[in-house]
């Protein structure tokens, strides 16, 4: 091993940044505790020396621990291991083997980017929390670690000059310090499509933490009361009110504004996270590199991919388009603190096909979506789709039919409605060695299942579906469960029979 790894080594005075922002972080979470000083402060008209003490008393203890966690920390890079130890008082040791390593990633906030620093984020199975961050590392020595830690059995740029060391492709880095050879690009998006995803993938969760707080401080009483308000409503009801296709129209029309709200915020959110998005293979490895404000590089080694699902909200089927997500083990996932795994946005039939074929290596050897599937027997539906319609029922036995119970059959209804959407969406297809099953309501999915990456399965009847000749088939894997319900039993056992075959013969590691 080259000599600069073969001791244990501290990080640089930089990344005491990090630390101090990460702490101020932690503070700033748990502030209920300050609550007590700020509210003493505020009764005094913050005029207390006590108070300034106080701030200052903070300021210096973030500042000293973000020091002492700097001078304490020290990793070592061994043949097979990754060792890392940190703490003053409470001394912790941390040894990751380097075959349990799932994800390698490189960020770069925006503290960073004047000295061209990265931190180094080490993922492993089963595990919720990062397992180690190196911060304030150059790029070279970030890039060589991440070879390293990523893809052990391969060859690496630690064993050679320096000097020589043939660095990844990364639109980060300027034309000077590009590498000579590049990897294989698979995947690059512009800002157009940056914008499509967006615009088709939004959530109402960007809107909650943005136009949450601001709806809070309101106050809806006064603002009912204002002559904007009292104008509006004069309008509704002279204009809007005396017909219900007008009432149909306006809130249809409120509902498209609203959706177009969030799809601005959304839009905004997918350039800030990924722009200039670029997905690129070195070996059997997949790299995703971009981002504004924080740029990021995140390595996944494709023989840890459990899953593969292709989503497509309904307005990305009116615009034809898909985002392919990357699932691996559950609870280490790429991007796991938004909840999301590798994604690569915006993408077409065609061209999620083709990175299927460059992406030999996976345990699918399917390259094609499949344009059918076999639903799932309709006694799914039929023993659910009465229950939302009892609650109105009973009301309406009870009270007769007025203005309550209609709401609660119009949504009752609408729960009806939805699972019969659900059911029709539901099924699934098996592809020699590979096992797809589909998902949606308005939108859809499509989930490539490898079977050898199956680690148990499970047929179960309930006596309804035993009289029919129907089970539940579950296939576990170490992204989680995936489940098909109400399929005929011969499917069952055949896709559970071939599952148990092909695992069998297979010496491979299920993660």
């Amino acid at each position: 091993m080259h000599k600069r790894f073969s001791l244990w080594s501290g990080l640089s005075p930089w990344s005491i940044i990090s630390y101090t922002l990460n702490t101020i972080r932690l503070v700033i979470t748990n502030g209920y505790a300050m609550v007590p000083v700020v509210y003493t402060g505020w009764k005094q008209g913050f005029n207390s020396p006590w108070v300034i003490v106080a701030a200052v008393g903070v300021t210096l203890a973030v500042f000293v621990y973000a020091i002492v966690q700097w001078a304490m920390f020290r990793y070592r890079l061994f043949e097979d291991k990754l060792g890392v130890r940190q703490g003053l008082i409470f001394k912790k040791t941390h040894e990751i083997p380097l075959s349990k390593i799932q994800n390698v990633r490189l960020e770069q906030p925006f503290y960073f980017r004047p000295m061209g620093l990265y931190s180094l984020v080490v993922e492993t199975a089963g595990s919720k929390e990062d397992e180690a961050v190196l911060a304030a590392v150059s790029y070279r020595k970030a890039i060589q670690l991440k070879k390293r830690l990523v893809n052990p059995l391969l060859p690496t740029p630690l064993a050679s000059d320096p000097d020589d060391v043939v660095l990844d492709e990364d639109p980060i880095l300027d034309e000077r310090t590009k590498p000579k050879n590049p990897n294989k690009t698979l995947v690059r998006k512009d800002l157009k499509q940056l914008l499509l995803f967006g615009l088709y993938q939004n959530n109402l969760f960007w809107f909650a933490i943005i136009a949450g707080p601001i709806l809070g401080q309101l106050d809806w009483s006064q603002l009912a009361d204002t002559q904007m308000v009292q104008s509006a409503m004069q309008w509704y009801e002279r204009v809007v009110g005396i017909s219900v296709l007008y009432q149909i129209v306006l809130g249809s029309l409120l509902l498209i504004g609203f959706y177009f709200l969030l799809s601005l915020i959304s839009m905004a959110a997918s350039v800030l996270k990924y722009y200039p998005y670029h997905l690129s293979r070195d070996s059997n490895t997949l790299h995703r590199s971009g981002g504004v404000i924080a740029k990021q590089n995140d390595a996944l080694a494709l023989q840890r991919i459990q899953v593969i699902r292709f989503s497509q909200p309904v307005i990305g089927r009116l615009l034809s388009l898909w985002t392919v997500y990357f699932k691996q083990v559950q609870g280490t996932e790429v991007e796991q603190k938004s909840q999301r795994h590798m994604l690569v946005p915006s993408m077409t039939r065609k061209t999620a096909s083709e990175l299927l074929s460059d992406m030999n290596g996976i345990e699918a050897k399917t390259t094609i979506l499949p344009t059918r599937f076999n639903p799932i027997h309709f006694g799914w539906y039929w023993r659910r789709a009465l229950a939302p319609l009892i609650v109105p029922a009973v009301n309406t036995i009870g009270m007769g039919l007025n203005p309550i119970t209609e709401i609660m059959w119009f949504i009752g209804l609408g729960f009806t409605l939805g699972l019969y959407l659900r059911y029709r969406q539901w099924g699934y297809y098996l592809d020699g060695s590979d096992f797809w099953i589909h998902t949606g309501m308005l939108g859809h999915s499509w989930h490539l299942v490898p079977l050898r990456k199956v680690q148990h399965v499970a047929i179960t009847q309930t006596q309804g579906q035993r009289r029919k000749g129907l089970a539940t088939l579950e296939l576990g894997l170490a992204s989680g469960t995936q489940t098909i319900p109400y399929m005929p039993l011969s499917d069952a056992r055949e896709i559970a029979e071939r599952a148990l075959a092909i695992t069998a013969r297979s010496p491979k590691n299920w993660i």
